[in-house]
C-alpha cells in the first residue's frame, strides 16, 4: 500500500494521492512533500498504475518506465502514488525517502546492494527487476533500497499473474543516470 504523503511547501492544493482530468497545476510544477519528498506535475501518455516507475520527459509528460527509457538522456525517473490515468495530470515523486515502490522476479536484494534494474521489453513496465533476474538490462542508479526488498513468489511474465512485490525506496537527488 502506498505511503500518505502531505505538502511540506508552500503549493496551495497539492496532494499526492490523486490525479484529475483536468490540469490544476501547470505541469512541470514542483512540490515538496513530508519524508523529503519532492514532486512534480505531470500529465500522463498513457494510464500509469500506482507504486509504478514512470520515465517523464523535459515536457513533463510521461508513461510507465521500460529499459528503453533508460537510454533516452532527457528523461527524468519517478514513482506515482496513484493511479493516473492517460491524459489525466496527477504528481510524480522524484525524490523522498521510503517510497513504495513495485519489484518482480525470484531474488532478493540487500539495501546496500545497487542492483536495481528497469525491465526489459520481456518484462512488464513500471516495475523494476531485482538482481540479475529475467532480461532486466539497464541499471536504475539514483535509486537506493529503504528496506531488504524479495520478491519470491513473482516472475518476469507481468503484474497480471501476481508478478509483483512491494518495497520500501529512496530516491536520491540528483538522481545520476548510467546506461
Amino acid at each position: 500500500m502506498a505511503t500518505t504523503f502531505a505538502g511540506n511547501g508552500s503549493v496551495i492544493g497539492f496532494d499526492p494521492s490523486n490525479m484529475s482530468a483536468t490540469a490544476l497545476f501547470a505541469v512541470g510544477t514542483h512540490a515538496l512533500g513530508v519524508q523529503d519528498t519532492e514532486w512534480v506535475y505531470v500529465q500522463a501518455q498513457t494510464t500509469i498504475n500506482p507504486l509504478s516507475w514512470v520515465a517523464i520527459n523535459p515536457t513533463f509528460s510521461c508513461a510507465m518506465a521500460s529499459a528503453a527509457d533508460v537510454l533516452i538522456a532527457s528523461n527524468q525517473f519517478g514513482l506515482s502514488n496513484c493511479t493516473v490515468s492517460a491524459s489525466s495530470y496527477g504528481w510524480i515523486a522524484i525524490r523522498g525517502l521510503n517510497l513504495s515502490a513495485r519489484f518482480t522476479g525470484t531474488g532478493s536484494l540487500a539495501p546496500t546492494s545497487g542492483q536495481l534494474q528497469l525491465a526489459s521489453s520481456a518484462g512488464p513496465t513500471g516495475v523494476v527487476m531485482l538482481g540479475t533476474v529475467g532480461t532486466a538490462s539497464c541499471t536504475l542508479v539514483g535509486v537506493g533500497l529503504a528496506a531488504t526488498a524479495s520478491c519470491t513468489a513473482g516472475t518476469a511474465s507481468g503484474l497480471g499473474s501476481g508478478g509483483a512485490d512491494i518495497g520500501l525506496v529512496n530516491l536520491y537527488w540528483p538522481a545520476v543516470k548510467t546506461v
